[in-house]
This record gives C-alpha cells, structure tokens and sequence, in this order.
C-alpha cells in the first residue's frame, strides 16, 4: 500500500512485540502481520453465524408461528439489540472467568509462533478463538436468521414451487433445488459484503478479546495521529469489499442457473 517506511513514535504495552521491536516499520508489513488474525476472526466467526442461521432461518419458515419460530424471534430481538461489547463481556465474565473454560484474552499464532510466544498451533489459536468466534456470531447470525426466514417464506409462496410440488417432486428436492438456490441469493450478497467489510477491522471484538488484528492498529493508529498506517488500514478495507464482491457475483452462477458466465 505505501512502499516508503516510517519511523514509529509510540507504542501500547499490550500491542505484539513484532510490532513494537523496531522504531522503522513498514506499512506493508504491519498490516500483512495483523491481516491474519483479523480474517481468522471474521472468517471464523461467518462459518459460526452460517452454521447457526441457516437451519434456524429455514425451520422457522417451514413452522411459522411455532415454538421454534416465536424463539427464534426472540433470539433475532436479543442479537439485534445487545450490543457486541457487552457480549462479549458476558461472555468474558461467565465462560472464561466463571468457569474456566476457555481463555478470556490473547492471541495463539496458527501456523509459525513467534520464538518468544507463549503458545502457537491450531489447537491453540482455535482454542483462544472460541469467544471471539462466538461474539462476533452471534451479533450477525440474528440479522441472517431473520433474512434467511423471509426470504424462504416469500420463495415458498412462488408459482414454481407450487409447481413442483403439484408435479409430485420429493420435498427435500423442492427444498433444494427450488426454494433455497433462490432464498440464497440475497444471502450470499450479503455474506459477501460482511465479510469485506468485518475484514476492514472487527474493532469492538479484537479490543475485547485482545486480538492484534487491524482493528486495534486502526484504533492505535487514531490514537498516535499515524497517518501512513490509518491510509494502509482503509486501502486494505477497500480492497476487501471489492475482491468480495466480485466473488460474490462469481458465486451467482454456481446458485443460480438462470445466470451463467461468457
């Protein structure tokens, strides 16, 4: 992004010491250092907030007005409303603090740890995720619950369905081949542009958890007047939101048969 190096004149504490080891840093490299962690984040967390949204959106449009459905609104209401920082906190407090059972902050490397880590692997970096991971799920997966629901409501309605059924194809072959390639179609649209714009820098979750991703160097950059590193952070966001939203509308053929590529 910006080829020329800078001369660093402060440092948090708490930031990595690959950071902070040298008063010359190169934009590039700093934000290729913190890029990882946050996609790990955000990435995660989307696979998380799918796996979450996708069965409770399509069941509650299958059972309107059941039990499932009223708790899944209820679940939609809670997500929306709360914000991200005190569930994150909640979360912090109760699972990590209460009762131990996963690490309340800090960051494991996946692949390559530093010399001077404390820990690395991929047994270690999923298990200082699973918070952060959850955070950041749960605040998008109601959003998605309630999209996924009204978009299979309304393609359930739709005359090519009623045909289908009436020419006696299974259910699941209706629900497939049908009703969800269509339902997804916004879903995807917006998968695309969460994704790229979360990879911009999740803030609230990586300052919660102690995560060194770009939302912290975005943060710390704003904090130091570093203006080198704040274009770096918002080049990349943009970035992100373009490669994402062609793959998205490369994505489009493969969903829907009615659109194909030259």
């Amino acid at each position: 992004f910006f080829s020329s190096r800078r001369r660093h004149t402060r440092c948090s504490r708490d930031w990595s010491s690959d950071v902070c080891s040298s008063d010359l840093l190169d934009v590039n490299e700093t934000i290729l250092t913190a890029a990882p962690v946050t996609a790990s984040l955000v990435f995660g967390g989307a696979v998380l907030w799918m796996l979450i949204a996708l069965p409770i959106g399509i069941l509650s449009a299958l059972r309107p007005r059941s039990l499932l459905d009223r708790a899944a609104t209820v679940f939609v209401l809670l997500g929306i409303s709360l914000p991200v920082i005190w569930i994150g906190l909640v979360l912090q407090y109760v699972v990590g603090y209460r009762l131990g059972w996963t690490p309340n902050a800090g960051y494991c490397d996946f692949i390559n740890p530093e010399p001077t880590a404390t820990c690395g692997g991929p047994a270690a970096w999923a298990y200082h995720m699973i918070l952060p991971w959850t955070t950041f799920a749960l605040l998008f997966a109601a959003v998605y619950v309630r999209m996924i629901r009204a978009n299979v409501m309304d393609t359930l309605g739709e005359d090519y369905v009623r045909t289908a059924r009436a020419k006696g194809a299974p259910e699941p072959q209706v629900m497939r081949s049908h009703v969800l390639r269509n339902a997804l179609l916004p879903v995807v649209t917006m998968l695309g542009m969460d994704i790229g714009i979360a990879l911009g820098g999740a803030i609230f979750t990586e300052a919660i958890f102690g995560l060194p991703g770009l939302g912290r160097l975005a943060v710390q950059s704003l904090e130091t007047f570093d203006l080198p590193m704040i274009q770096g952070v918002v080049v990349f966001s943009t970035l992100c939101i373009i490669v994402f939203n062609i793959m998205v509308d490369v994505a489009y053929a493969f969903i829907d048969p009615r659109i194909r590529l030259d």
